[in-house]
């Protein structure tokens, strides 16, 4: 190998794209292995060889920096480049110098464009033939128009990955500003460096807000784009803006017909689109490569070209009877006001809805309501309107299915009426949405919607704010009965729930609204599975919810799916599982953002996830989630009784007395109000836990006998059990072993088998101090089988139990003199009082005083227990 060529070669450095002004560099990220393409064809035709380079990709993708950074290779390879664009800022090596005759040539041509001047063409006709020559051309597609060598090499240029863009926002505004523009930047440039680059240039740091990215962005898009179509054909134009309002719904000939290009001319008015990078892949239904660049090929006409091209549009889709959706997207765009247009438009904005796009499924809908619609297609454009605004607007989507459930009439809007009433109920029910069911009912000659409606009313009064509820007789005061009616059954079992009598018949309403035939609404379900959770029916109702959540997000409802969630968290909640309580309540909020949330149901909601977190021995997580929904002393709602007994709890965790008392009676002043006599309404296990610390038991005050009257009333035994595990850990003497004692019976056997476990733990540690160390020592043995079988968290206090066992036999023999001791020992071997004086050499009596001493000092009751205070000889 000649040396001169050997020393060409080692000048090609191996990585020039890490070098120049994040700018410049932002054109070449990611395109190491492209790059290196490049540096082994520059070292090819130094070593004598000729190789052809092929770059395509769309425009802005940085065709012109590979093809500058291909110059610089070259040049410092010691190549004659022609046809070179401008060296980018930073590069480094030698200018070539003049040409050497037989010296290797670098041909560089921009989009297969004359690659050099009239005079450089000459001398390079003159002497390719005879050199070796390196040939880069850049296209759109593979097939690059003008390269006619074969190409050695094909390189793909695509836009900059997330990471990519991430990595130029950091060097120009630093790695924490740039985290919340990121998005934005891929959704504005498309990942484009040329757009990418020019908007990093015109804004400098400090950063800017998201908006004014976006907005400069689609600025410099629209240059781009501008300067993209400046050289191509004016048919080629006019077929880029057809193309762009047909977005792909259009056959070809449409599109041709639509941008005026006559059928001579579409062959050639195609080829020069593709030529420009714009056109997708789509053959038989041309559309432009990304939406966004439709809309800026859109956004460069002006407003009567824009208009009249869409009017034509939508013309030409009615005449050739293209689908209802794609007439409304049209028309939406237009003043057109024929009859068709609110049913195109109310067609386009379902198929948005149902695309999961609710923004545009609004803009639609409030567009067909303008547009004259009336009767039935008025009831369903506010129908589907306020389905979509649920997750955008969800007061202005109250308003509208307030307006449905005020105004439609006539059998045909009864599926309408009862969708409006479900969603308003199951948002958060209340007063007014029961007086509009109320009203509806009237007016309704279907007895069916009557009960219906009617039912619902009654969820809305009894789940929403204040007021009576159905009674428990199940019978309302117009004589209609809940047979056959889901939300009267549903209503009727929730009354059993909130008065806390009928236990059985809340069961069977409960379970008959679950199993039955789906009927479309929602909220007597979700009344009905929380109904089943109240009377510890923890599986039908968490199976209940589970299918209600997926048909919500079948149907897209999201409050629907929302409050689905917010139940399963509850009854995790009363099952003693607050992990996955919280899991299911992040899933909640995922689904419905928390600003979106009713105001009867939000603090609810922030009562459970404080509950959940006390649960998991986190106050503060609990306290941040109480501080989001300040206590209102005026409210009354079952919400708000949620939020005051969350306050108790945790007051009762940190030991502020007068916090847990002033909370407790605004939790008592509410409840009544409501028509609720029913502790186990709310989710008592929490208090559980607050009962276990040491603040917990100095500030409890002895359970009330009421409370504990009106849970055996209702007659579930998880809640009485726990009740009286309660008195029993706040309580002192044998008053608190004869709670400790029933709450343990009343436990076992129920799906609380942790807590179980627990009234048995707590029973032996007070026996242990009655001086019963036998009996206790018994029962925690059977605590620790029950622990291990629950699979739940350890026993509370077990280890400490065991501990103080442990540490018996020492601490007991110490108090013993050694004549009493040895009797105890004996005693505890099981040896008679006879047997005892016989071995010893002492009276009888002498063995029976030292038994009773030994008895007093150590504190039980009998030679039962000297086994376990004493251990064995």
């Amino acid at each position: 190998m000649p040396a001169r060529a050997g020393a060409r070669r080692h000048a090609v450095s191996p990585s020039p794209f890490h070098r120049g002004p994040a700018a410049a560099r932002g054109r070449l990220l990611e395109r190491a292995a492209q790059l290196a393409v490049l540096e082994r064809a520059v070292r090819e035709v130094a070593d004598g060889g000729s190789a052809t380079v092929l770059v395509h990709g769309r425009p802005g993708t940085g065709r012109s920096a590979v093809l500058a950074e291909a110059a610089a290779l070259a040049r410092r390879a010691g190549l004659r480049v022609f046809g070179a664009p401008a060296r980018p800022a930073g590069s480094r090596g030698p200018a070539a110098a003049g040409d050497v005759p037989g010296s290797p040539l670098a041909v560089l041509a921009d989009d297969a464009g004359d690659p050099s001047p009239p005079e450089q063409a000459a001398s390079l006709r003159d002497g390719a033939e005879r050199r070796p020559l390196l040939r880069v051309v850049t296209g759109t597609g593979p097939a690059v128009p003008g390269a006619d060598a074969p190409a050695r090499y094909a390189l793909a240029l695509r836009p900059l990955s997330a990471h990519a863009v991430r990595t130029l926002l950091a060097e120009a505004y630093g790695p924490d500003a740039a985290e919340p523009l990121v998005a934005t930047a891929v959704a504005a440039t498309g990942g484009l460096p040329a757009v990418l680059c020019a908007t990093l240039r015109r804004l400098p740091a400090p950063p800017p807000d998201p908006g004014t990215f976006a907005a400069l962005a689609d600025q410099v898009g629209r240059h781009h784009l501008r300067s993209t179509l400046a050289g191509a054909s004016p048919r080629a134009v006019a077929l880029a803006g057809a193309t762009a309002v047909a977005a792909g719904d259009f056959s070809f000939d449409q599109v041709c017909e639509l941008a005026g290009v006559l059928p001579p001319d579409r062959t050639r008015a195609r080829a020069d689109l593709e030529a420009t990078g714009l056109l997708g892949d789509a053959a038989g239904h041309p559309r432009l490569y990304d939406p966004v660049v439709a809309g800026r090929v859109i956004g460069l006409m002006d407003d009567n070209r824009r208009r009249e091209l869409h009017e034509r549009a939508a013309r030409l889709a009615l005449r050739d009877g293209l689908p209802e959706p794609v007439l409304g997207r049209l028309a939406a765009r237009t003043r057109l006001t024929g009859h068709w247009v609110p049913g195109a438009l109310y067609a386009a904005g379902a198929h948005a809805r149902r695309s999961g796009d609710d923004a545009t499924a609004v803009a639609y809908l409030e567009r067909a309501a303008d547009r004259g619609a009336a009767g039935g297609l008025r009831t369903g454009i506010r129908l589907e309107l306020a389905k979509a605004q649920l997750s955008l607007r969800p007061e202005a989507a109250d308003r509208v299915l307030r307006q449905i459930l005020a105004r439609a009439t006539g059998p045909q809007r009864s599926a309408a009426r009862l969708f409006a009433a479900d969603l308003l109920t199951l948002r958060g029910g209340g007063d007014d949405v029961a007086r509009l069911c109320a009203a509806a009912a009237a007016e309704t000659g279907s007895a069916a919607e009557r009960r219906s409606l009617l039912g619902l009313g009654e969820l809305a009064l009894g789940t929403g704010s204040a007021g009576p509820v159905t009674s428990p007789g199940g019978l309302r005061s117009d004589g209609l009965s809940w047979e056959g009616d889901a939300a009267g059954a549903s209503a009727a079992a929730w009354g059993h729930c909130l008065t806390g009598r009928g236990i059985d018949r809340a069961r069977r309403l409960a379970t008959a609204v679950l199993t039955r035939p789906e009927d479309g609404l929602f909220a007597p379900r979700l009344v009905a599975a929380r109904v089943l959770a109240v009377t510890e029916d923890a599986a039908p109702a968490r199976e209940g919810l589970r299918r209600i959540e997926a048909e919500a997000r079948r149907r897209s409802v999201g409050p629907a799916a929302g409050r689905a969630l917010l139940e399963l968290a509850e009854l995790a909640l009363r099952t003693g599982a607050p992990d996955e309580a919280a899991e299911r309540l992040a899933e909640a909020v995922a689904e419905v953002p928390r600003q979106h949330w009713h105001p009867h149901v939000l603090p609810r909601l922030a009562a459970l996830e404080a509950l959940a977190a006390l649960e998991s021995g986190r106050p503060d997580l609990a306290e941040s989630a109480l501080a989001r929904v300040p206590p209102d002393r005026q409210g009354r709602s079952l919400g708000r009784a949620f939020l005051h007994f969350a306050h108790h709890v945790l007051a009762l965790h940190s030991g502020h007395t007068a916090d847990e008392t002033a909370h407790l009676d605004e939790c008592g002043r509410i409840l009544p109000a409501l028509g609720c006599a029913n502790p186990a309404v709310l989710p008592w296990r929490p208090l559980l836990t607050a009962a276990q610390t040491s603040a917990g038991r100095r500030a409890a005050a002895r359970l009330p006998v009421r409370t504990l009257a009106a849970l055996r009333a209702w007659g579930a035994p998880g809640p009485i059990g726990a009740a009286h595990l309660w008195a029993g850990l706040t309580g002192t003497g044998p008053t608190a072993l004869l709670h400790l004692r029933t709450a343990a019976g009343l436990l076992a056997g129920t799906a609380h088998r942790d807590l179980h476990a627990q009234a048995v733990a707590e029973l032996a540690a007070a026996l242990l101090d009655a001086g019963r160390p036998a009996e206790a020592r018994r029962l925690l043995d059977e605590a620790a089988a029950l622990g291990r079988a629950a699979g739940a968290r350890p026993v509370p206090r077990a280890g400490e139990l065991r501990a103080r066992f442990a540490g018996l036999p020492r601490a007991s023999r110490a108090r013993l003199s050694p004549a009493r001791l040895r009797v105890a020992l004996l005693a505890a071997q099981g040896r008679s009082n006879r047997a005892i004086a016989e071995e010893l050499s002492v009276s009888l009596r002498t063995v029976e005083l030292h038994l009773t001493h030994a008895y007093r000092a150590l504190g039980i009751g009998g030679r039962a227990d000297l086994a376990v205070m004493l251990g064995r000889a």
